[in-house]
């Protein structure tokens, strides 16, 4: 199935989840090609995935099949877990600042769908395994948070060999990140193992654009209070505002 939708874009196949072209816009089956890796049992998968969409895809069209994805991977979701996803934020951003690898706020389980619109300015993509580094050290993702946040040299450190670094991977195109920001103790039923992101900006450009459409994603029992009213909002704005 995964062959059958997509492929490896070159210059890719060195990291852990290459960046994969999406060659038809089926949401449901790129859904199911993508959920195990994303929504990781155990440290065989990568914990994220990167979706590389034609070059004719515009910003309108990026975000469109941005709401499809999730709601198919909400179908993905009832049906191993039991219940669907829910949105707990939707925004739009122009943003040329580099980010030391982070967890974003949100509930324990927790998906960072991030839709970037083509662009020359230049970055690295960091994620870190922070959840294999912390059962290596005999901690849980919270204590390891607690005890040696990246934010910190000391911890940004022991991570590196846990990180991935990605400084190809197709910003002239269309793409979707696919993030698993969790961090749930692994004694949890609904456990899966989480990845911290970030990213260095590599030639920041003033006359340029980098624009990132962002969602955050949980199960419905993790949101309190539901976005979902902010769709049609985030699908049709041509506002970069940040949150809506």
């Amino acid at each position: 199935m995964l062959q059958a939708i997509m492929s490896p874009l070159a210059n890719a196949s060195k990291s852990p989840a290459p960046c994969l072209q999406v060659a038809r816009e089926d949401a449901s089956a790129v859904a199911e090609a993508v959920f195990g890796k994303v929504f990781r049992a155990d440290w065989s998968e990568p914990g994220f995935a990167i979706l590389a969409l034609p070059g004719e895809t515009d910003s309108k069209d990026l975000r469109q099949f941005m709401v499809a994805l999730k709601q198919a991977l909400s179908a993905c979701h009832a049906s191993r877990w039991g219940e669907p996803l829910k949105y707990l934020s939707l925004g739009r951003f122009d943003q040329q600042t580099t980010t030391k690898l982070h967890l974003d706020g949100a509930p324990e389980i927790s998906l960072l769908m991030l839709g970037y619109e083509p662009t020359s300015v230049k970055s690295e993509l960091q994620i870190a395994d922070y959840t294999r580094c912390a059962c290596d050290l005999g901690l849980t993702p919270t204590e390891f948070l607690q005890e040696h946040n990246p934010m910190f040299i000391a911890g940004q450190e022991l991570l590196e060999p846990y990180t991935t670094r990605l400084t190809d991977w197709h910003e002239e195109r269309p793409r979707i990140l696919l993030i698993n920001n969790s961090h749930a103790a692994p004694a949890s039923p609904r456990h899966t193992a989480g990845v911290m992101h970030g990213a260095s900006i590599l030639r920041p450009d003033p006359n340029a654009s980098r624009i990132i459409n962002s969602t955050m994603i949980a199960p419905a029992s993790c949101v309190l209070e539901d976005a979902s009213a902010k769709e049609a909002e985030f699908l049709h704005t041509d506002a970069i505002s940040g949150l809506l």
